[in-house]
C-alpha cells in the first residue's frame, strides 16, 4: 500500500463481522512494516508520529490479516514524582536503574470509540506478557515496571484499570521550555504503572549494585567482535523491505555501489548508476550483483533501483548500523591523559528543506580527535535537537568520556542524564539562553582565578587568535546545574591583518570535571575541540560531500543521504592516511581497488 493510501485510510466505523477478541493477534511490528506503522500513528493518532527518540518498540493487534491497533513503547520519562514516590527510589539509584522502566507513550485503536470492546485492555496484558522478553532480545536486559500518562481531557484511562495498572497521580502539568519544564500549560496527565514481577520495586530500591542481569547493556567501542566485521557485512544485515517480485539486486548490493560512488566524488542515483555501468565482472561478482542466466553475465543496478533503494531504506535501521561500524572504529576511553572527548551537535540539511513544507534535520555525535561521526540520527521537529542528543548519548557507549555540547543543551535535565544516568563528564558552553547562569559567571572575580593557561598566537584565515583561559571553583550553588566542579571563562585576543582592528571576545561554560582530572590547558583544549564537529564533519559533508546541495526529499532520501556521508567520514578517517576528505575521495577516484578493499575488508 502506498503512504498516500495509507494516509487516506479511514478509521473503521462498525465492528466487522465475526469479530473475536480470541481470533486477536499481538506481535511486534517487522522492519518492513515501520514505515506502515509510523504512517498510520502519524496520521490518527493525537499527538502524531515522527519517530522514537532513543529505545523503542512497535506493536500491531492483527485480526485476520487487518490491523486493528497499534501501540508504541519508549525508554520512560527522566523524573516523575508520583512514579518515584511508588517506587520509594532517588538520586543517583534512580538514574542508574530508570533503563528497567519503559513509557507507553502511543496507543492507537485503528477503529471509532466503541468498534471494538475491550481490545485496548486485551492488547495490553498480551504486550505485558512478552514485553520484557522483546527489550532483552533488542536491547540486552529485562524490564521491571511499566509507566502511561494518560490525559483526562481525552479518555478516563479504564484501559490501563481493566489491565491492573495503578493510578499513582498527576504530573505538575508543564511544558518543556529551554531544556526545562517550567512553562505551565494547565493540563496535568494521570500517570498509571505497573510492576511487571512482585518484587520489581524491591529491586529498583535495593542498595548496592544490581545482579549483572538487570544491567543496562550498550556496545563497547574499541576490538569488539563488530570491528571485524567489513562494511559491506554490516549492510547485509539491514532489514530489506521490497517485495519479492521483480526483485534483482539486494539491499546491500545497491547501497555499496551508492556508498563506492561517493568515494569516487560521485553523488546521486544517476551518477552511481553510471559508476555502476563502468563495473568490471569481477568488481560486480564481489558486491553481489545479480547474475543473468540468460547471458551469464553479472548485471549493475540501475538509476531507478538505486533511487527507489535510497528512498525506501529504514532509516533507523541504516542510522543504528552507521552506529554500530563508527562506535567500533574509535578508540575507547583509556587513561586520563588519553580520555575520549565527543561533541554532539545539529545540523540542518538544506536542501532538503527548499520548500518549506518538512525539516529535515540531523544530529551527529563526533570524536574530538579524529573527527570520526561515532553517530547521527534525523529528526524532523524544529524544537527536536534536544532530543535527538538525548537519544544519540542513549545509545552510544559514553561512560568515562568527556561529552563537549553548545549552549543550547546547557540545561539541567543534561547535566544530570549525562552524569548520572551515563556515568560520563560534561563540558557546556553558557550564553544568554541561560540567562541567569551567564550573568552569574559573568560577575565572577575573574581576577583571582588561580587557575590560568594562555595559549600561544595562531595566525590563519587573514587574522591572529590567541587565547586564554582562566578557572574557578564555585563556592555556592547559585548555578543550577547538577556536579559543576569548575567554571571557566576563555577571552580570545583577535587582530585583523587585513584591517589592523583589535576585538576581543569572551565565552563562559561549566564542567563536571574536577581541577585535578582537567587543568586550565586540557579545559581549553576541549572547548576549541568541541568544534571540530563543524570542521570536521558539518563543513565537510556541506562542502566536500555536497549535503546541502543535493535537494532529495523523497522518503527517507534526505536521511538515508546525510548517513551515508557519516559512513563515508567514519571509513575515511578511520585510516587516517590523508591530510583531508577531499584528498582521500580522489585517491579512490583514481584507485577503484582500494575503494573496493575499504568496502569489503575488515576492521
Amino acid at each position: 500500500m502506498q503512504l498516500q493510501e495509507l494516509r487516506d485510510e479511514l478509521l473503521l466505523a462498525a465492528t466487522p463481522a465475526g469479530f473475536s477478541l480470541d481470533e486477536v493477534v499481538v506481535r511486534l511490528v517487522r522492519a518492513d512494516e515501520r514505515i506502515k506503522w509510523d504512517v498510520l500513528m502519524d496520521q490518527h493518532h493525537y499527538l502524531g508520529f515522527k519517530r522514537f527518540a532513543g529505545r523503542g518498540l512497535r506493536y500491531v493487534a492483527e485480526w485476520r490479516g487487518r490491523w486493528i491497533a497499534l501501540a508504541g513503547w519508549q525508554a520512560a520519562a527522566l523524573k516523575c514524582a508520583p512514579r518515584d514516590r511508588w517506587i520509594g527510589w532517588r538520586g543517583k539509584k534512580m538514574f542508574k536503574r530508570l533503563h528497567l522502566i519503559a513509557n507507553n507513550t502511543r496507543f492507537l485503536v485503528l477503529g471509532e470509540r466503541g468498534v471494538f470492546a475491550n481490545l485496548g485492555s486485551c492488547m495490553l496484558s498480551a504486550m505485558l506478557r512478552r514485553l520484557s522478553d522483546d527489550w532483552q532480545e533488542q536491547y540486552g536486559h529485562p524490564l521491571l515496571v511499566v509507566e502511561s500518562f494518560v490525559d483526562p481531557a481525552r479518555f478516563t484511562g479504564t484501559m490501563y484499570e481493566a489491565a491492573n495498572w495503578s493510578y499513582v497521580g498527576n504530573s505538575k502539568g508543564y511544558a518543556r521550555s529551554n531544556g526545562h519544564y517550567t512553562d505551565p500549560h494547565g493540563k496535568p496527565k494521570r500517570l498509571y504503572v505497573r510492576a511487571l514481577r512482585s518484587d520489581a520495586c524491591d529491586i529498583l530500591r535495593q542498595r548496592g549494585e544490581l545482579a549483572d542481569c538487570w544491567q543496562a547493556r550498550v556496545p563497547t567501542a574499541g576490538g569488539n567482535e563488530v570491528d571485524k566485521r567489513s562494511l559491506y557485512e554490516e549492510l547485509q544485515k539491514l532489514p530489506d523491505h521490497r517485495r519479492g517480485q521483480g526483485r534483482k539486486h539486494s539491499l546491500a548490493t545497491v547501497l555499496a555501489v551508492y556508498l563506492l560512488a561517493m568515494l569516487s566524488n560521485m553523488r546521486g542515483p544517476v551518477a552511481a548508476a553510471e559508476y555502476a555501468q563502468a563495473l568490471e565482472q569481477e568488481e560486480l561478482k564481489l558486491l553481489g550483483a545479480w547474475r543473468n542466466r540468460a547471458t551469464g553475465r553479472y548485471e549493475p543496478p540501475t538509476k531507478s533501483t538505486i533511487h527507489r533503494v535510497v528512498m525506501a531504506t529504514d532509516a533507523e535501521a541504516l542510522e543504528a548500523m552507521q552506529q554500530r561500524y563508527a562506535t567500533a572504529r574509535v578508540p575507547a576511553s583509556g587513561a586520563q591523559e588519553q580520555r575520549q572527548a565527543l561533541a554532539a551537535d545539529g545540523k540542518r540539511i538544506r536542501g532538503a528543506n527548499r520548500n518549506g513544507t518538512m525539516r529535515y534535520e540531523t544530529a551527529t555525535l563526533v570524536e574530538h580527535r579524529t573527527g570520526v561521526p561515532v553517530a547521527s540520527l534525523n529528526f524532523h521537529d524544529q524544537n527536536g535537537e534536544l532530543a535527538a542528543v538525548g537519544a544519540l548519548l542513549e545509545v552510544v557507549p559514553i561512560s568515562g568520556a568527556v561529552i563537549t555540547l553548545d549552549a543550547l543543551h546547557t540545561t539541567r535535565d543534561t547535566t544530570v542524564s549525562i552524569v548520572e544516568q551515563h556515568g560520563a563528564d560534561y563540558l557546556l558552553t553558557v550564553k544568554g539562553n541561560c540567562s541567569e547562569t551567564f550573568e552569574a559567571l559573568a560577575s565572577m572575580p575573574w581576577e583571582d582565578a588561580a587557575g590560568r593557561f594562555s595559549e600561544d598566537p595562531q595566525k590563519g584565515h587573514g587574522r591572529i587568535d590567541r587565547r586564554h583561559i582562566e578557572v574557578l571553583t564555585p563556592l555556592d550553588k547559585t548555578l543550577n546545574f547538577a556536579h559543576v566542579a569548575q567554571v571557566f571563562r576563555v577571552r580570545r585576543e583577535r587582530t585583523d591583518l587585513n584591517t589592523g582592528v583589535k576585538s576581543i571576545e569572551y565565552a563562559y561554560g561549566i564542567t563536571s570535571l574536577a581541577a585535578t582530572c582537567a587543568p586550565p590547558q586540557q579545559l581549553l583544549a576541549w572547548n576549541r575541540g568541541h568544534w571540530a564537529i563543524e570542521s570536521k564533519n558539518h563543513h565537510r559533508r556541506d562542502r566536500t560531500l555536497c549535503e546541502d546541495a543535493c535537494m532529495a526529499r523523497s522518503g527517507f532520501s534526505p536521511a538515508n543521504r546525510a548517513t551515508c556521508n557519516n559512513i563515508v567520514l567514519a571509513l575515511i578517517l578511520h585510516h587516517r592516511r590523508w591530510d583531508n576528505a577531499a584528498q582521500a575521495l580522489r585517491y579512490f577516484t583514481l584507485r577503484r581497488s582500494e575503494a573496493f578493499k575499504a568496502l569489503l575488508a575488515p576492521g
